[in-house]
């Protein structure tokens, strides 16, 4: 499989030059000289490596960093500038606390010269990977979840938790979710995942119901598997072979993701609510029809998105947000979750704003089952989260 590379730089010759350096390396190379064409375009980001102009007409480097933030891609990133050092310095140490994968600086002069140093660390790295590395690790078993708990704020206590996929190979240890969803999604793999992710919340919901543990667990389910022909009747078989309560069962919807038939979707998830889910609108605030989807889709809950929560305290326009979402989906008689909680001051802020279920870091991290198991098993609830 080829390497991709994208070159963003508003001058015609380094654009050139750089599309050809790399093309010589044996990359696949795609160009474009700003944020205008980026906007128009955003599947052109989805490659392994980036060289980024700082200055580019009405926009900057900082601009180009927020949209592959936004667009959650998992790229490494040469900044290739004629800008200063320290304003290189600024931009790199911007966009690793962004979570982006930032090479270095490479100055335009030295572009002939310096790119092979610079790309170095990326020859190591293992071999992209392949849908046939999808479909040979499914039927190996290699898929598991972790669980990361989901407590109530109101009563005090672990209410649940939600089911993430993980990927644990024979030869590289275990994959980020964020290298291998992308690709299950482009080669419309993710709904033989989502199935499979299902069966097993569903072992893991039936022996916490065999232990006379009441937890809800949380799954995400795409679009594609809504609109996958004949969902509601291999769910109730699977549903019925493993002997789950669906009435401890949330399914998150994400918002983000998109969904194109509204009036097909809202039979579909009507279904899946009959037969006793929860359902509840993921990542809500960061796509485009949040409104649309809210008013006629049926939903349980609304799932704020770490994006704002992550931010709340430091950050008044995050603040507000989230206060505005908490509001919004409590008029609505709906139950509000929120995800992404790194600090005590945020889990506060929530609490006292009347949060109803809240995650992340500083609450739990994911753990295998077994963990999971043994952690509720010892957790004294919140009494030590002051």
């Amino acid at each position: 499989m080829p390497r991709r590379a994208l070159v963003i730089d508003d001058d015609d010759e380094i654009r050139t030059l750089a599309a050809h350096l790399l093309s010589q390396r044996d990359y696949q190379v795609d160009a474009v000289g700003g944020l205008d064409e980026l906007a128009r375009g955003p599947e052109r980001m989805a490659v392994d490596l980036i060289l980024l102009d700082f200055a580019l007409g009405e926009f900057d480097g900082f601009d180009v960093l927020q949209y592959l933030q936004d667009l959650r891609l998992d790229a490494s990133i040469v900044l290739l500038s004629a800008c200063a050092d320290d304003i290189a310095d600024r931009v790199i140490q911007a966009g690793r606390k962004k979570g982006l994968g930032m090479l270095g600086f490479l100055p335009k002069r030295r572009l002939l010269t310096g790119l092979d140093q610079l790309l170095e660390p990326l020859a190591s790295r293992p071999r992209q990977l392949a849908i046939e590395d999808l479909v040979r690790a499914l039927s190996r078993n290699e898929f598991f979840l972790v669980y990361q708990p989901k407590f109530d704020l109101r009563r005090e206590r672990v209410t649940g938790a939600e089911a993430l996929l993980r990927w644990q190979t024979r030869d590289h240890g275990t994959i980020a979710p964020d290298l291998f969803i992308p690709l299950a999604e482009r080669h419309d793999f993710i709904v033989e995942l989502t199935w499979r992710v299902l069966t097993l919340a569903f072992e893991q919901l039936a022996r916490w119901h065999a232990n006379g543990w009441a937890l809800n667990l949380a799954v995400n389910i795409p679009s594609a598997w809504i609109r996958s022909a004949g969902v509601l009747a291999s769910f109730d078989l699977l549903a019925k072979s493993r002997g789950a309560p669906l009435r401890h069962l949330t399914l998150e919807v994400t918002e983000s993701t998109g969904i194109e038939c509204l009036s097909y979707a809202a039979h579909i998830l009507r279904g899946l609510r009959e037969r006793g889910c929860r359902l509840s609108l993921d990542d809500f605030g960061t796509g485009y029809s949040s409104m649309t989807q809210l008013h006629r889709l049926a939903f349980d809950e609304l799932k704020l998105d770490r994006s704002f929560v992550s931010r709340a305290d430091q950050d008044p326009v995050a603040e507000a947000i989230t206060l505005s979402i908490l509001d919004l989906g409590h008029r609505l008689h709906m139950k509000v979750v929120a995800e992404g909680i790194e600090t005590q001051t945020q889990y506060q802020l929530l609490r006292h704003a009347g949060c109803d279920i809240a995650q992340g870091y500083w609450l739990g991290r994911p753990m295998p089952g077994s963990k999971f198991e043994a952690w509720y098993r010892s957790s004294s609830v919140l009494a030590a989260l002051g």
